[in-house]
């Protein structure tokens, strides 16, 4: 009497999603850790980068981040609720750099 066991695999379906998330967490921790240590070691780099990422009026950032986070928990789309974030952001940003 013989018999024959198959198994299947054993995450099926599986392995593009679980790759793609754990590249996604990778990156942002990645750069999470280069800001970290520009910010730490390198002032001046600091500023550019404070400058490209934050441009124009602290407050208008603070404001526009604000307006953001009250879209997205009232059921917004993200996307047009970062499209907002970013044009409010870009209509206030300085042109050239002090």
């Amino acid at each position: 009497m013989g018999y024959r066991v198959d198994y299947g695999p054993r995450n099926p379906g599986r392995k593009g999603k679980s790759s793609f998330s754990r590249v996604l967490v990778l990156t942002a921790v990645c750069l999470l850790v280069f800001l970290l240590l520009v910010n730490s070691f390198w002032p001046r780099g600091a500023e550019v980068l404070r400058f490209y990422l934050l441009p124009g009026d602290a407050a208008v950032t603070v404001a526009a981040l604000e307006e953001l986070s009250a879209e997205l928990q009232n059921g917004e789309d993200i996307s047009s609720a970062l499209e907002s974030f970013c044009r409010k952001i870009i209509q206030n940003a300085h042109i050239n750099p002090d």
